[in-house]
């Protein structure tokens, strides 16, 4: 019996077995079974794969990553929610701004009016936190600014403005200095006004008033914003005397014409003999060109306006009387838009006055 059953067992290594619905395979000899479960340890503030975006002394903070990419998101909702989670869990760390400003300032074009407003507010609260903010990136800040205020959409026009008030408010000076005629030239734009002489942009201003000039209150609000970015641009700021500056009717100088000589205290002091601006070709149109030593508009927007001098000087050979022909037709419209125009109207005479003013001490 023994022999019998050791020949059965060695012929079943030779042997192919059948194989029945329902019931697993017989497993070979050699089988090792490697199943087996782990816990995993999580540790969410230690990574491989990601950068630390912040020291270790900030563990309380919110990581703003995941939120900025629904920046992004496909519903309006989600990405108002997301603003105002970010505006209410703003970070400490100076390096993080940086990704903020340029993953939310393009919602400045954003389709909904809610997006945009949560992101002025946004904004102005990155401001306020960190300063300097705003002219560390005033460059990208502007760029979509102007694409805002000369875009297709009325009511992304009306809101654009508000966005430049934020600026005028926290961050006049960088502003100006940087971006005071391509403002202007959005400015005319945005209001519909013609900027030049010829009757085809008169024409085509009358033309698309209705239809690119947005409501009276949106119109009312631009006006009003207009008048204080001319009054940041071309007013001087009380600041304190610095130590560049100096008062030389208490010097006492060999010679009377010294101060002549000497550096000048303001950027750009030569603008006037138009040493780095191309010639302008004869083919451009007469409204383009200069006259009687008139700064053109093409001239203006290769110059720098980092003087305030620069800037009155375009503002009054460039915008003045395009500026004052359309704010008076402004007034006679009447109600809200009336009297901001008639506000912005005085801001101009002052404005006018005080470069007389100038003009006459000079002399």
């Amino acid at each position: 019996m023994g022999s019998k059953r050791k020949k059965q067992e060695k012929k079943k290594d030779f042997q192919k077995t059948k194989l029945k619905v329902g019931k697993t395979a017989r497993k070979p000899d050699n089988y090792t079974d490697t199943s087996f479960t782990a816990k995993s340890i999580s540790l969410p503030n230690q990574s491989v794969t990601k950068k630390a975006t912040r020291p270790a002394s900030t563990k309380g903070e919110v990581d703003l990553s995941h939120h900025l990419s629904l920046t992004k998101h496909h519903s309006a909702q989600t990405r108002k929610e997301v603003l105002g989670f970010i505006e209410s869990h703003l970070p400490s760390n100076p390096s993080i701004y940086k990704q903020i400003i340029s993953s939310t300032v393009p919602l400045i074009t954003d389709q909904s009016h809610e997006v945009r407003s949560a992101l002025i507010s946004l904004i102005r609260a990155c401001a306020l936190r960190q300063s300097g903010l705003l002219e560390l990136h005033m460059r990208a800040i502007v760029l979509f600014l102007n694409s805002a205020m000369t875009h297709i959409q009325p009511d992304i026009r009306a809101t654009s403005t508000s966005l430049l008030a934020t600026l005028v408010d926290l961050s006049p000076q960088p502003l100006v200095k940087g971006y005071f005629v391509k403002l202007m030239k959005s400015y005319f734009s945005l209001m519909s006004w013609p900027l030049g002489g010829d009757q085809q942009s008169v024409s085509l201003a009358m033309n698309t008033t209705g239809s690119l000039g947005s409501g009276k209150k949106s119109r009312a609000k631009h006006i009003r914003i207009l008048s204080q970015f001319l009054e940041a641009a071309l007013f001087e700021l009380e600041t304190p005397a610095s130590s560049m500056s100096t008062d030389w009717s208490s010097v006492i100088l060999p010679h009377p014409s010294t101060p002549c000589y000497m550096m000048p205290q303001v950027p750009q002091s030569y603008f006037h003999y138009k040493l780095f601006i191309d010639e302008i070709p004869s083919s451009i149109s007469s409204s383009m060109s200069s006259e009687d030593g008139k700064i053109s508009l093409r001239e203006a927007e290769s110059m720098s306006t980092d003087d305030i001098d620069a800037r009155r000087k375009i503002m009054m050979d460039v915008f003045h009387k395009g500026l004052l022909k359309n704010l008076q037709s402004a007034v006679k419209e009447g109600g809200e838009i009336g009297a901001e125009a008639n506000t912005c109207i005085s801001t101009i005479h002052k404005i006018q006055a005080s470069i007389d003013s100038a003009n006459q001490s000079l002399l």
